[in-house]
């Protein structure tokens, strides 16, 4: 069983929108034993969406699109398909008044151009949209099952979970595929792989995904037996434990959390060359309050000399160790940690681009780190913020 996901927006296409809806679907799949088989971008563009829906009906059994359902005039997936499978809008009125009443019940009156969203293909099945004016439809044509769901993701997932994945449950059986995932950090990815090929069985399938300097190994449990499976995991700790990040699919400040978490450690944080981005990593998950106490952005000299009441040195391995241990004092954390380095594209310092430093200070004691990274200067402060969630890692392991 194939499925499908047809994005629709010129939005996506030019950049001004990440297409979140796609990870988000490949997720929420696989999660229930499905795997998400093709996906298509298209423009807002008639002739594109119908040339795309015909081309994925060929080998799919199911197509779910996102996007172009609105109330404005370019949208109109809707109605593209709609024509396609010779099927007539209808307008369905208890949904419209209940469209009206929501524009009521905030004193305004409801545009004429948002009646387009009540029309449903006749048919078709309307899906609940619990976030949203545009219901989901579902129709099925010939053997085929098509999705139209709406593009905003606060809509499109809700919808996922509410009506696709039970449709799914019910009508088709799961997929045998089943992954493992083991991250690492500190490796190459083709050092990682010659190393792990010395060991991996015959038929295992394995695929590297490289991103930020964590390089993350999903592994198809299924692809071999059990007792090669069982080896081959031994080999991977017997040979590269200490690159290890984590055996489970979440993202490393999630590792870190949880690690801080379970030795009751709190922590605050100087940022200047990650500008915010790794207190932003920890508050994503929830409960970083139990563990997170602050995060300063201190990106100028003086906004330094504040903390410090002193005047910053220009030997930033120094500074970052005053940065950190003061961090600490100030908010009376047990692990004060401080990032300071050059992220380009022109230094601002007598540093290279890319040098790193990374101070922290756990209980009074100070250690300190020195990372020279490449990349883009985005490349840099990503890479920057895992090296201080790896560092952290190391020490309180």
């Amino acid at each position: 069983m194939n499925i499908a996901l047809l994005s629709v927006g010129t939005e996506i296409l030019l950049g001004d929108t990440v297409n979140t809806n796609l990870a988000s679907l490949g997720q929420a799949l696989y999660n229930n034993g499905f795997i998400l088989s093709t996906e298509r971008t298209v423009a807002d563009d008639k002739k594109l969406i119908k040339d795309a829906v015909n081309e994925l009906l060929q080998t799919n059994d199911v197509i779910i699109t996102c996007g172009g359902i609105g109330p404005t005039e370019d949208d109109f997936t809707k109605e593209v398909i709609s024509e396609m499978f010779d099927l007539k809008l209808i307008i369905d009125e208890d949904h419209l008044s209940w469209m009206k009443s929501r524009w009521k019940s905030r004193g305004m009156t409801m545009p004429a151009t948002n009646i387009k969203q009540a029309e449903i293909p006749t048919g078709a099945t309307k899906l609940n949209n619990t976030n949203g004016t545009s219901p989901g439809i579902y129709i099925k044509y010939e053997n085929k099952h098509v999705f139209i769901l709406p593009g905003p993701p606060r809509e499109f997932i809700p919808l996922v979970i509410d009506e696709l994945v039970p449709f799914l449950k019910e009508n088709f059986t799961k997929v045998e595929k089943d992954y493992e995932f083991i991250l690492f950090f500190n490796e190459a990815e083709s050092a990682l792989a010659e190393k792990i090929d010395k060991f991996k069985p015959e038929g295992l399938d394995i695929a590297y995904l490289a991103s930020k300097g964590i390089i993350k190994l999903r592994i198809d449990k299924n692809s071999v037996s059990d007792a090669a499976l069982k080896d081959f995991k031994h080999q991977i700790k017997d040979t590269l434990i200490d690159n290890v990040l984590s055996y489970e699919n979440i993202p490393a400040s999630k590792v870190l959390l949880k690690e801080l978490k379970a030795k009751n450690y709190t922590i605050s944080l100087i940022e200047s060359i990650t500008g915010g981005s790794f207190s932003k990593e920890l508050v994503s998950h929830p409960g970083a309050s139990e563990t997170l106490i602050a995060s300063n952005v201190l990106y100028s000299m003086d906004s330094k000399k504040e903390l410090l009441n002193d005047e910053p040195n220009d030997d930033w391995a120094l500074l970052t160790e005053k940065l950190a241990v003061a961090s600490m004092k100030k908010y009376n954390s047990s692990i004060g940690l401080a990032v300071l380095g050059e992220a380009g594209p022109v230094p601002s310092s007598k540093y290279k681009i890319g040098e790193i430093f990374i101070s922290i200070c756990i209980d009074g004691e100070v250690s300190n780190f020195t990372h020279k990274l490449t990349g883009n200067r985005e490349d840099i402060i990503n890479r920057a913020v895992n090296n201080c969630i790896w560092d952290l890692l190391n020490l309180i392991k």
